[in-house]
C-alpha cells in the first residue's frame, strides 16, 4: 500500500491489475506534484495504455445509444515535449479503441497524464479541469458535453 503523498504504486508491476476502486483511492492519496513527477517515461506509457485498454469496459451502453463519434485524446508530456494520441470510436452503444485511424475526429480532448488519471478515477471533474485550463476540448462541443455521461468513472461506477 502506498504511503500518503507517494506514487510508488505507479511503478509497481501490479499497477495494471489494480481494481478501479483501489486505483481511485491511491490517486486520491497521492499529491498532484508526485503524480506529475511519476507520470513520465515508461510509467506514463504503461498508465496511458492501461487507461485506454479499460475505456471500453466503462462505457455505459444505454447512455451511448445514438452517440457516434471518434474522439482523439491528445496526451501531453511525451518525450521531447510531444503529444501521444489515442483514439476511440463510440458508436452503437459500444467503444472501440482505434489504431491507425487518421480521419478527422469529431472531438479532440487535450490534457496531461496526471489530469487524465484523476478524471478517469473520479478524482477530478472534467468541467473543473477545463476551467483550470488543464483540459481543452475542440470539435463538436455538443457531442463533447455528452462524453462525461457516457463513461462510468470513480470507484462507485
Amino acid at each position: 500500500m502506498a504511503e500518503r503523498g507517494s506514487a510508488r504504486w505507479l511503478e509497481s508491476d501490479d499497477f495494471t491489475a489494480l481494481e478501479l476502486g483501489e486505483l481511485a483511492r491511491l490517486v486520491d492519496r497521492t499529491s498532484e506534484r508526485e503524480l506529475r513527477h511519476r507520470l513520465i517515461g515508461g510509467v506514463r506509457e504503461v498508465a496511458l495504455r492501461e487507461i485506454f485498454r479499460r475505456m471500453p469496459e466503462y462505457l455505459r451502453p444505454a447512455r451511448a445509444e445514438g452517440f457516434d463519434a471518434v474522439v482523439a485524446w491528445q496526451i501531453t508530456g511525451a518525450g521531447g515535449g510531444g503529444v501521444d494520441e489515442y483514439r476511440i470510436h463510440v458508436h452503437d452503444g459500444r467503444c472501440d479503441v482505434l489504431s491507425g485511424h487518421r480521419e478527422p475526429p469529431a472531438i479532440s480532448v487535450r490534457t496531461d497524464p496526471a489530469t487524465l488519471l484523476k478524471i478517469v478515477t473520479g478524482n477530478e471533474d472534467p468541467v473543473t479541469a477545463v476551467l483550470k485550463q488543464r483540459l481543452s476540448v475542440r470539435g463538436d462541443l455538443a457531442l463533447a458535453a455528452r462524453l462525461t455521461k457516457l463513461f462510468a468513472v470513480g470507484p462507485g461506477r
